[in-house]
């Protein structure tokens, strides 16, 4: 048998394989396609940008604006990815030789007889060949353009990004045009000569203002321009120069630059929200009544959260809240009279939780609770009644554990060491002033270990029990011993009597509200 002569089978596979192979090398080719024409190196799409000019009606007639646009390349073009739908072969055989093979026999089956042998019928043929030319073969085939799962969801992708940014670009030049009237007019305003009365005239601000400005055109024309990129970095500038912007406070400020400035920032933030959103935007100048009560409410909500202790505080703070809230009213109708009763009662409220202050040492998160509560509520009275005076309802004495201890050692060690200076003649009594700094150091003992539980009730009635001994014992020292120092050792006792006595008020001040509870002094008439 010659050379040519093929089993038909092979023959025919051929012919199938070699459409199969085809579809491959095809879908080879669109997945290089779409890396090479849609994608840089870096994995981003490669953008395609043009221009197109867009007629407009406007006050002042048709208006013709040229609109320029970033896509992705790949979402303009349909990358091929084709399928063979049918295929048909023909071709011309001769037929050489037909065998027909038996396959190998089964083993006999349960009742002995054994299987027919199965027969398959073997051909082999050889490709017609007409004038020693190419053989006769026909293949007639169907391709179809086929979406596949992956390039399909490539598309969506895209088509929704384009939709997206021109979702954005639409909301940004909507509010860009705002934006740009505030800002023209807030740095006009600001341009005018202040000698005419018609603005504050303060012109080193039109720099600052006229920067803050192209900030946020150049961040627009990046949009535009389908630079992102360079839209944080401008944001960022503009943050940077609000912070250090420096401006007239609020009650120098003409309410018509207020009104301008407040325009310009809110045109501002609208524009860096639609190109950022949930980006913080800075602002400048004073800020305005509302912020501040925002900001006064968020402090009375941290220090009813801070650890102090006080039962009564929360009900107390919140009184502080609504005198707050009715000079806000008060500071919007213009009812200057209203705002400051208004204060008046806030200052009888802070005065009131000024005395529920225990001395005993203050957690630090409650201290900067007070702190930041005391401080909004300055701000926020200077707005709505300012020259008038705010009651601090901080109590003067705020140590931790560690300071009110190293506090109190140091002033029994000032009324220890006074004791030793005035003799009792009559030694068969102790030196009057020895038992009063036995009265201080118990106190300070059972103070400095109530400190140390979780709950300190009923140290404020020891202290007010044991000053009140105190004071006892100084009236008897004052009736039995100072005359007869004063006569016998006069500038002694007068000095000794002076350090004393501030030395012990500053030790009781530090466990208890001396004002309420006044504490008895050694009697020190003053040199005549």
């Amino acid at each position: 048998m010659s050379d040519d002569d093929v089993p038909v089978s092979a023959l025919l596979g051929a012919a199938y394989e070699a459409v199969v192979h085809g579809q491959g090398l095809a879908a080879r080719e669109a997945v290089e396609l779409v890396k090479d024409l849609g994608f840089e190196r870096n994995g981003t799409a490669k953008p395609f940008r043009f221009a197109y000019q867009h007629t407009e009606a406007t006050e002042d007639g048709p208006q013709v604006r040229t609109v320029h646009a970033t896509v992705p390349l790949l979402s303009l073009i349909n990358p091929p990815s084709i399928s063979i739908d049918s295929a048909k072969i023909s071709m011309s055989l001769h037929l050489i030789s037909q065998d027909i093979e038996a396959e190998p026999t089964e083993a006999p089956t349960a009742s002995g007889e054994t299987p027919t042998a199965a027969k398959m019928p073997k051909l082999k043929g050889r490709i017609v060949h007409q004038w020693d030319q190419n053989a006769v073969m026909t293949i007639e085939s169907t391709l179809k353009q086929r979406d596949l799962l992956a390039s399909s969801r490539l598309s969506q992708l895209l088509d929704a990004a384009v939709s997206d940014r021109d979702s954005v670009w639409y909301l940004v030049l909507e509010r860009a045009e705002p934006f740009r009237k505030a800002a023209t007019e807030l740095i006009d305003t600001v341009a005018q000569d202040g000698s005419k009365g018609k603005s504050v005239g303060v012109r080193e601000w039109l720099q600052q203002l006229w920067e803050l400005k192209e900030a946020v055109t150049d961040a627009v024309s990046a949009f535009r321009d389908g630079l992102p990129e360079k839209i944080p970095p401008l944001h960022q500038s503009w943050n940077t120069r609000c912070r250090k912007l420096t401006w007239i406070d609020r009650h120098t400020e003409p309410e018509e630059m207020a009104a301008l400035r407040r325009a310009f920032i809110a045109a501002a933030s609208n524009v860096w929200n639609a190109l950022l959103p949930g980006a913080p935007v800075a602002s400048f100048g004073p800020p305005t009544v509302e912020q501040l009560r925002d900001r006064f409410n968020a402090a009375v909500t941290a220090l009813i959260a801070a650890p102090t202790r006080l039962a009564q505080l929360p009900e107390r703070l919140r009184q502080l809240e609504g005198d707050v809230a009715l000079g806000c009213t008060a500071h919007a109708y213009e009812q200057s009279k209203t705002a400051v009763d208004a204060l008046a009662r806030y200052n009888e409220t802070a005065a009131e939780i000024r005395t529920m202050w225990r001395p005993f040492a203050q957690n630090a998160a409650s201290r900067a609770a007070q702190d930041g509560l005391a401080a909004a509520a300055e701000a926020m009275w200077d707005a709505l009644t300012p020259g008038e005076t705010v009651v601090d309802f901080r109590t003067t004495h705020r140590f931790n554990a560690q300071e009110l201890e190293a506090e109190i050692s140091r002033t029994l060690k000032i009324l220890t060491s006074q004791r030793e200076w005035i003799r009792n003649r009559d030694l068969r009594e102790q030196p009057p002033l020895y038992k009063l700094v036995y009265v201080c150091n118990d106190v300070a003992a059972k103070a400095l270990e109530a400190w140390e539980r979780p709950e300190r009730d009923g140290l404020a009635e020891y202290v007010i029990k044991e000053l009140k001994q105190f004071n006892d014992l100084i009236d008897g020292v004052n009736a039995r011993f100072a005359p007869l120092e004063l006569e016998q050792r006069p500038e002694v006792w007068r000095s000794v009597a002076q350090t004393w006595n501030k030395a012990a008020r500053q030790f009781w001040g530090n466990l208890i509200d001396i004002t309420s509870h006044p504490v008895a002094d050694l009697v020190c008439p003053e040199v005549t």
